[in-house]
């Protein structure tokens, strides 16, 4: 990761684009107005300035950023017997029912799990249908939300958390 992997977004007027790189967990400096209200990191991936700024001073906070999304990159989630599923700082309570379907996920993170597999999973008592399958994981894509994870469908052959 380097300087160019961190977005500068100006705020409050590019209040669209910040919320869609948070949704991404794109690391981002918010470049602040000068007459603006204060700004509220929501994440480590977030950081501020306000206008106008020395260059030595932006370059000292992407700089930081680049360093936390590359620890960030080091981190595994975590799914507890309490279907608790962590990752970072962040976390959030699982159904029974998502908690099965992400274990193998979580296990495997970063590398693609087959549709089979995670249909196994998810309903241990039989297999359900395909619609059913695709349903929950975008229920689950939901869950995931600000979290910095990502569950990605790779065409004919399953799915990778990363």
């Amino acid at each position: 990761m380097d300087l160019t992997d961190v977005a500068v977004v100006r705020w409050p007027d590019e209040t669209r684009q910040l919320e869609e790189l948070r949704r991404k967990g794109v690391p981002r400096l918010a470049l602040v107005s000068p007459h603006a209200p204060p700004f509220a990191p929501v994440d480590p991936l977030e950081d501020w300035v306000r206008l106008p700024a020395a260059p030595a001073d932006v370059r000292a906070r992407v700089l930081t950023l680049v360093g936390r999304a590359e620890e960030d990159l080091r981190r595994r989630p975590e799914l507890s017997d309490d279907r608790l599923l962590r990752y970072g700082r962040w976390w959030v309570a699982l159904a029974p029912a998502d908690a099965r379907l992400i274990a193998p996920l979580v296990d495997r993170f970063g590398t693609v799990v087959g549709r089979g597999e995670l249909a196994k999973a998810g309903w241990p008592d039989g297999l359900p249908s395909r619609n059913s399958l695709d349903v929950q994981l975008g229920r689950l894509r939901q869950r995931l939300n600000g979290s910095g994870l990502t569950l990605r469908t790779v065409r004919s052959r399953g799915c990778v958390l990363a």
